[in-house]
């Protein structure tokens, strides 16, 4: 065993502490979804609008030539201006960045489909692709659903997450707990 097996055993009171502590989150954004939704469109038009910063600094201290210049001056508008119209329009956002989920979703259930399918006759296939059609039909439902879903799906996405990883955490934690007493 590893100094750092050991040291995750005797820390397993932490991870548990953590787990609970996201699942509690989790249940507070369940219950305030349109809230956290625009709490996490604004965070995201944040993040743009450093990012945009960033590659216009970028493009005068670069040494790479007129091209990367000109490469990062284009980036870094679109960027900026992408992040200042979620962080001024966030209602607005919060639709833009719905219906990017629901396309990103509806994308990996296909991907996830393919790569199953691929993987036939391998032991756990079905289940990947039957994860990907799942993925896929609640895009397509999202998707005919869409405006209306926007104002909370980003929080509920969010709690949901919360409370997955949290439930996962507080799984690990007990099971470094069964381990320590066994060892």
């Amino acid at each position: 065993m590893t100094t750092t097996d050991r040291d995750f055993q005797k820390n397993w009171g932490w991870f548990l502490a953590l787990g609970i502590a996201m699942m509690i989150g989790g249940g507070v954004v369940l219950f305030l979804p349109l809230f956290f939704s625009v709490v996490i469109e604004q965070m995201v038009g944040f993040a743009f609008a450093a990012g945009g910063i960033i590659m216009l600094v970028q493009m005068f201290t670069t040494k790479d030539g007129w091209d990367a210049r000109l490469t990062y001056l284009i980036l870094g508008l679109f960027t900026l201006l992408a992040g200042v119209m979620l962080l001024f329009r966030p209602l607005e956002g919060v639709l833009a960045l719905t219906l990017v989920l629901i396309i990103s979703m509806f994308a990996s259930g296909l991907l996830r489909i393919l790569v199953g399918y691929m993987a036939r006759p391998d032991e756990g296939s079905g289940w990947v692709i039957f994860g990907g059609i799942i993925s896929v039909l609640v895009s397509g439902y999202l998707f005919f659903n869409y405006p209306e879903v926007s104002a909370v799906l980003l929080g509920v996405m969010a709690a949901i997450s919360l409370i997955g990883e949290g439930a996962g955490y507080v799984r690990f934690a007990y099971g470094l707990k069964t381990h320590d007493a066994a060892t």
